[in-house]
């Protein structure tokens, strides 16, 4: 019997060796990918941590030097801060990592050297450091305060911000997504096409420092839809289809202050149940949020200029009136700006 069946089984591999063959070069080929993609991402995963070291040696190299220079100067003060100065723009070039960055402006901070970021030094003739195009997504920073810096094409998603504090920012194409605040502070910025959806507002502080986290700054064609006031899930998931809702109307009326102490909305993303909340709460001043004329008067737009100015900002409301819009206006403005 198990000679029989033997002799089948050669007859079947007989009659069908061209096809075991090919198989066996698929098996043969597929296996040699796997191995040299394998090889592949191991030497790119080693080649990828001795680049980190090397930046972390750098950031700590930086560290020392710029200790040393504060506490060993025999120097003016201009010169120490040229010195820094150009130490961090090149440190700043050097580095991929968005949590390097983020230690070193830490470290600079914790110096009391945030000063140097504000860009009105240009006015009196003295070196500044910008956060322009930095990527510092899903980092932490904590106690710093930003006067009058530059944040133009800076990508802070996914970060956590406690009690920090951009005062008079100058702001285009800033990425603030899913962000969370814990006392911080967007103060009197131009928020020039911002992507602030998602943005989380924490329950720390008291409630009039949260309603001030926006306090005189304009929203012109940033996205805002997601605004919330933190909470956590374990705590939603406990509550009743009428205690969210409840819940909902509390944070809107918590949003809406937020809000109205905004200078422009215009051409901005909200959420739909916001908007109406607020224009219910207070008409005029809403519709004042989302007018045109008020802001070509807050911009100070000059007259030979209104008309120009007035064509081109209705045409990019129009485009980005539903948040699917802005998203694809919002890649496009990225790419024609931010990409290097």
């Amino acid at each position: 019997m198990l000679i029989i069946w033997l002799k089948k089984a050669w007859d079947w591999v007989s009659s069908h060796h061209g096809v075991l063959s090919s198989a066996a070069t698929i098996i043969a080929v597929v296996l040699a990918y796997v191995s040299l993609k394998s090889s592949a991402d191991n030497f790119t995963r080693q080649l990828d941590e001795q680049k980190r070291a090397a930046q972390v040696a750098n950031v700590a190299y930086f560290v020392s030097a710029v200790s040393d220079a504060i506490v060993l100067s025999n120097t003016d003060e201009a010169r120490l801060e040229r010195f820094i100065v150009s130490r961090s723009q090149l440190l700043f070039e050097s580095l991929n990592y968005p949590s390097l960055v983020a230690q070193v402006i830490q470290f600079l901070a914790s110096n009391e050297l945030t000063y140097l970021f504000d860009t009105t030094r240009s006015f009196v003739s003295k070196k500044s450091l910008s956060l322009a195009g930095k990527d510092l997504s899903g980092v932490e920073l904590k106690d710093i305060t930003f006067q009058t810096t530059t944040l133009y094409c800076v990508n802070l998603e996914n970060s956590y911000l406690a009690k920090v504090a951009f005062d008079m920012p100058e702001s285009s194409y800033v990425n603030f997504r899913n962000v969370n605040f814990s006392q911080s502070l967007f103060h009197g910025a131009r928020a020039y096409w911002g992507n602030f959806k998602d943005v989380s507002i924490e329950l720390s502080g008291t409630k009039d420092e949260r309603a001030d986290t926006f306090s005189r700054s304009s929203f012109i064609f940033s996205n805002l839809s997601g605004l919330r006031i933190n909470k956590s899930n374990s705590q939603a998931e406990s509550l009743t289809v009428n205690e969210l809702k409840a819940q909902r109307q509390v944070e809107l009326g918590q949003l809406s202050e937020m809000l109205f102490k905004t200078n422009t909305l215009y051409g901005s993303v909200i959420d739909d149940d916001l908007r109406q909340y607020m224009s219910q709460k207070d008409t005029e001043q809403f519709k004042r949020l989302v007018d045109l004329e008020h802001l070509l008067v807050l911009d100070s737009v000059a007259k030979a200029d209104l008309v120009q100015r007035r064509k081109d900002y209705r045409e990019q409301a129009k485009k980005v009136a539903l948040e699917h819009s802005w998203k694809k206006a919002w890649e496009a403005k990225l790419k024609r700006w931010c990409e290097k």
